[in-house]
């Protein structure tokens, strides 16, 4: 249901929606900056940290949420009220980007993650671009299925996950008299711990209505996201930095190995990359489908694939890394926005039926875009410090400016009729 909207008959119940969200943010992201930041603040501190950013990211995913389940629209369609219909092919170009890269990136890791374990405990020496290529086909294969693709992926994988992240936490015995947790100097402070943890899934939030609209009712769709977002995420963090935290060592196989659990270690990186990657080539592929619509979805998925697989093999990631991060304060906005419409602008009317109706660019759209950005620029490199967190600041600049002119344009339409 790339381009329209998603029938009651296959929709899920919340739980399905919540293990795909963990799903997703299992992954070396998440190890890399729990880890990091465990090691900067401690464990009282950090868990603080995540406790606040995952509240962020749960509240502002539970709206990006009940848009969806309400419009049951994809991110790339409902990105058609705020930007127009050309407008919105602007936007969904610069997600899709995004996407890719980071599908990229990830590929990469996780095929020299490999070829580390493979040599450590079977002795194999297998090419890196080998293991890449293979690992890219199992996730191509998976999201050809579609979100049920994704939904079993999810219900398989993320059980396992969860109890080994509990059961590394509880092997490094992190309250034992001789297990002191130890504290490295890092350039993080609360703050910008804070600002790491919303920063590391922000653009999973604008994305949220990919899956969100095959949810049952808006209720449900809230409440998941709250859960894994808001409880789920922390959680995870804290159990991600707690052994990485007892040894003073970011490097989570090398932690793992440490107490005999390099074999687990290695199967969580693989299934924590295996759903993110998925999600990105999903919802990239959703984007490039608002294009190319005459292509079948998944056609462009195996394409994407292809590309993404390719960067990844040419080391593109060294390249791309900066790129992404700059990208990463472009997208907050599109969600701020496509939000503030469906919530303000069409409060009262109907969502569904008004997409023809749509101008093919909104201009208002795009300057609270551009806004919104500068303003998140402005916010990283410390010349405005509205929340102390770069993509936040973005989120909040762009939705008050499109708000108030939209809010403004729908009291005039309203009393010319």
């Amino acid at each position: 249901f790339a381009l329209s909207s998603v029938p009651e008959s296959q929709t899920k119940s919340g739980w399905n929606l919540a293990f795909i969200i963990i799903g997703g943010i299992v992954g070396f992201s998440v190890f890399l900056v729990s880890s990091q930041i465990g090691g900067s603040l401690g464990y009282r501190d950090a868990t603080i940290a995540f406790m606040l950013g995952g509240g962020i990211l749960g509240c502002l995913g539970a709206v990006t949420s009940y848009v969806a389940a309400r419009s049951r629209l994809s991110t790339y369609m409902l990105t058609e009220f705020a930007f127009g219909r050309q407008g919105a092919k602007v936007a969904n170009v610069v997600i899709a980007i995004s996407l890719i890269g980071w599908y990229a990136v990830i590929s990469n890791f996780l095929g020299q993650a490999l070829q580390h374990v493979l040599h450590d405990i079977l002795g194999l020496v297998i090419p890196v671009y080998l293991l890449t290529i293979i690992a890219s086909a199992l996730m191509i294969a998976v999201t050809l299925n579609g979100f049920s693709g994704i939904d079993k992926l999810a219900l398989a994988l993320v059980p396992f996950m969860m109890v080994f992240l509990f059961y590394a936490a509880f092997k490094s015995d992190p309250f034992s008299t001789t297990n002191q947790l130890v504290i490295n100097e890092s350039a993080f402070t609360f703050k910008t711990a804070v600002s790491a943890v919303v920063g590391s899934y922000i653009a999973g939030v604008v994305i949220q209505p990919d899956y969100s609209r095959f949810t049952i009712n808006k209720k449900q769709a809230v409440w998941s996201v709250l859960i894994s977002l808001g409880v789920g995420y922390p959680i995870i963090m804290v159990l991600s930095a707690i052994p990485s935290m007892v040894a003073g060592n970011a490097d989570l196989l090398a932690v793992m190995s440490t107490i005999g659990l390099v074999i687990p270690a290695s199967l969580l990186l693989l299934f924590g990359s295996w759903s993110s990657n998925v999600l990105c080539l999903y919802s990239s592929a959703l984007s490039i489908s608002t294009l190319l619509p005459k292509i079948s979805l998944k056609r462009i998925i195996f394409t994407i694939g292809v590309v993404g697989t390719s960067l990844a093999l040419v080391q593109a990631q060294s390249y791309l890394i900066g790129f992404l991060v700059i990208l990463g304060l472009t997208i907050p906005p599109i969600g701020a926005i496509y939000c503030t419409e469906v919530l303000i602008a069409r409060r009262h009317g109907c969502i569904i039926e008004d997409l023809g109706s749509e101008p093919a660019v909104r201009s208002i759209g795009f300057i609270s875009w551009f806004v919104g950005t500068f303003i998140g620029y402005l916010s990283q490199n410390d010349f405005v410090n509205l929340t102390s967190i770069p993509s936040l600041d973005a989120l909040l600049a762009s939705s008050l400016l499109f708000g108030c002119v939209r809010a403004l344009q729908v009291r005039a339409m309203l009393n010319e009729k």
